[in-house]
């Protein structure tokens, strides 16, 4: 369960934010998760984003691309699982969709699931996208109630588990349970934070 922070005002009613470490990979009809690492060669692979390349087919167990420029670390892995998404040298992206190993690679980082992965790839090449995660927010007034629509492009669900305001007529205002304000204390608050659970 992934918790994204998402904080906006009645004066901008809208807000998209990345979440962390998160990408959608999108290939033959469906869109997977991956959790990408937090190292140099994983924020360089993030920076690149969106990717969309053309994936060749190798041994069974694996697509790959060439001219994937990051900064490499590799180590020897005696075991590749699928999902793992890897640096072949220092230009090549490797995406497996099954076991391997006996190479040195640098990770880049891993898909969440690989539930449908092998049939999603299929036996040739792949066209294959890379993106950001995102989380938007919409909100608009009913009256003293903020409406909230989110939306993510994760194939996931979203719960919005905390909804707080602040009023901006006060320098050190501190956040509140929207939920909890009095009625008629409810119109001066116009800064909003919400927290999403996306699963």
């Amino acid at each position: 369960m992934k918790r994204t922070l998402l904080a906006f005002s009645i004066a901008t009613m809208a807000l998209t934010t990345t979440a962390d470490h998160l990408i959608v990979v999108k290939v033959g009809g469906k869109s997977f998760t991956a959790k990408v690492e937090d190292t140099a060669t994983g924020r360089a692979f993030m920076e690149k984003l969106p990717l969309t390349l053309d994936m060749a087919e190798l041994n069974g167990n694996e697509k790959y691309r060439y001219g994937v420029s990051l900064l490499t670390a590799a180590q020897y892995f005696d075991k590749i699982e699928a999902g793992d998404l890897m640096l072949y040298g220092s230009n090549c992206l490797v995406l497996f969709y099954g076991a391997a190993g006996g190479y040195s690679y640098t990770r880049i980082g891993k898909l969440t699931t690989t539930d449908g992965l092998a049939k999603a790839v299929g036996g040739g090449t792949a066209t294959v996208t890379f993106e950001k995660a995102t989380l938007s927010a919409n909100i608009r007034m009913d009256g003293n109630v903020p409406q909230i629509t989110a939306v993510t492009n994760l194939p996931a669900e979203i719960a919005i588990t905390t909804l707080a305001a602040k009023s901006p007529s006060a320098d050190k205002s501190e956040w509140k349970d929207y939920n909890l304000l009095p009625a008629d204390e409810k119109p001066a608050y116009r800064f909003f934070r919400l927290v999403a659970n996306v699963d």
